[in-house]
């Protein structure tokens, strides 16, 4: 049993509202009749697949990750690993961080990598170098397909 202040009070229209409405006893059919298609032609999803494919995504519901997982610090440290320091940087004393870019394709390998802030003596070209002896990764998925993903990272130099 209901209490009486949870039963709905249904408004009841009053004779003066209602007399200039229409009520009709046929329901009026609207504009639902499916448009003629037969002109269009055409391979269905082809295009949105090739669009998918070329686009490179900063961030995607899985990222690329390396056989070993660890996420970015695990790239970031693969890359400090495969760094050798420069004779020219060693001599100058040159430390600092340089931001590199790469991507990393469907296939999962490695392409595009590209000093965004460099240090010179030699650093940026051992950066790029280092980060080109990644390993293949596990590729990015979105929507469940493999797809680009581009990285940027910081990486570390200074003389131990």
């Amino acid at each position: 049993m209901k209490k009486d202040e949870e039963v709905k009070k249904e408004e009841v229209p009053d004779v003066e509202e209602l007399k200039d409405k229409t009520v009709a006893t046929v329901t009026v059919k609207g504009n639902t009749d499916a448009p003629d298609l037969s002109e269009l032609s055409g391979e269905g999803d082809k295009v949105v697949e090739e669009v998918v494919e070329n686009k490179v995504y900063t961030y995607v519901e899985q990222m690329p990750s390396l056989p070993g997982g660890g996420g970015n610090a695990a790239i970031v440290a693969a890359i400090q690993k495969a760094v050798k320091y420069p004779p020219l940087a060693l001599r100058n004393q040159v430390e600092g961080r340089i931001f590199v870019s790469f991507t990393v394709n469907a296939q999962g390998a490695v392409s595009d990598v590209k000093v965004v802030k460099g240090l010179g003596s030699g650093l940026d070209e051992e950066t790029v170098r280092a980060v080109k002896t990644l390993p293949t990764f596990i590729p990015g998925k979105q929507n469940g397909r493999a797809v680009s993903v581009s990285f940027t990272v910081p990486i570390t130099f200074k003389i131990q």
